[in-house]
Parts: structure tokens; sequence; C-alpha cells
């Protein structure tokens, strides 16, 4: 069964740069009069679990990781095993990037473990990916799970794949992806909460600005 997944650019970065973004604070803050609601939709049990996984992240509230870095998985459960961890895989669970944000949500909702996934499809389907744009010659499971671009072309394959919907029609545990530096690729990710604002739904994400997994207002602070 496919689960609904809003894709709308495939992405060429692991996650969002802060020296590549110019985010204006003023968009995110919710006033006074502003309308919080929740979205009581009908959901699938895919959705469910991925905002389920999602939330979670927001519980767990990790930082997000200003370099960007290479990592071994040595996290298994939070907690540090001392060597590569593979199915079930992790970087330290205090911090990550936004699409740290997608692996633990799909995995802690009990959706599917993307490092695991990731890597299979990779050994049968190579060509599939863009791996050149890292000079890769084989699967790696310590990052390619944590590319944004590999997220999406695995997305693209075996979730659903939409066109820009109104906002009326984003549905919690939608995923949405962002160009925010309007140069025609994507580079920042985000799921789509139960909570909105005047009608907008909020997205949890993790972000160089506040620097940790939130749940905001920021559907229409790049372009989609």
């Amino acid at each position: 069964m496919k689960t609904i997944l809003l894709i709308i650019f495939i992405l060429f970065f692991i996650s969002c740069s802060k020296q590549d973004v110019k985010s204006d604070n003023t968009n995110r803050t919710v006033n006074k009069t502003d309308s919080v609601t929740s979205n009581k939709v009908n959901l699938t049990d895919n959705q469910k679990k991925v905002l389920d996984g999602a939330k979670k992240c927001l519980e767990a509230k990790f930082s997000y990781d200003m370099t960007m870095g290479y990592y071994v998985c040595t996290y298994k459960d939070g907690e540090n095993t001392g060597s590569k961890v593979f199915p079930g895989g992790d970087v330290a669970p205090d911090m990550g990037v936004c699409t740290d944000v997608i692996v633990r949500a799909l995995r802690w909702g009990g959706v599917c473990d993307l490092q695991e996934e990731i890597y299979n499809d990779l050994k049968k389907s190579w060509s599939d990916y863009p791996m050149s744009r890292w000079s890769a010659r084989k699967p790696d499971p310590n990052i390619d799970q944590r590319r944004v671009p590999v997220q999406m072309v695995w997305f693209g394959k075996y979730w659903q794949e939409l066109d820009v919907p109104k906002d009326s029609e984003l549905q919690p545990g939608d995923i949405v992806a962002w160009d925010m530096n309007g140069d025609g690729w994507g580079d920042h990710i985000g799921i789509v909460s139960d909570k909105t604002v005047n009608g907008v739904p909020y997205l949890i994400h993790n972000f160089p600005d506040p620097g940790y997994v939130a749940e905001e207002d920021v559907l229409h602070e790049w372009e989609i």
C-alpha cells in the first residue's frame, strides 16, 4: 500500500545550510489573533504512523548539527554500541539535520527503516540514484539515508508523489520539500503536523534556526 507523500523537488543536498538561507523569523510568529486548531481528518494508518514518529522527534527535540558532517552510525535505540550498526543504526540521538527527522519519524513510528530500505534499493537499483554527485561507488549505510536526494528518489519510487496542493489539501503525515535559495533545487524537508494556524498546517522540521526540532508555521516561509 502506498502512503501519501508530497514531493515537490528532487533534492540535491544532505540538508539545509544556514549560510545559504535567508529566513525572516517574523513569518514564523503566531499572533494572539491567529486561530490555532488541530486538523482532524481521516488519515491512513501510515500517515498516522509518520505523524506519531514526527511527534516523537518533536519530543526528543534533538539539536541541528551545524557541521552537517559524516558520521558512522554507531547508535542503536539511543545507545552507542561503539561500532557500526546496520540495520537500525543512527547517529547520536541528541543531534541531526532535517533528513534525520524523516529517518527517525519513519523508524519511531513503525513505518520502515530507511537505512535498510535505501541500502537494499541502492544495491539492486544503483543507477536510479544520483550517487555520482558525491563520487560514491557503493552504498554507504552511514550516510545514504541522510542525503535528501537519496531519500526523495526512494520515496518517489515507493510512495505516492503529488502535485503542489492547496493548504487545505495537505494532510498530517505528508512530507514537504522546499527550495529555499530559489535555484531550482530543494534543500529542506519536513513533515506536516496535525496543527494548523488560520487553515495553514504547521510543519515538524529541524532547521538551523531555532536549532532544534520544532513545530512551526513555516509552510510558506520558503518556495515549495
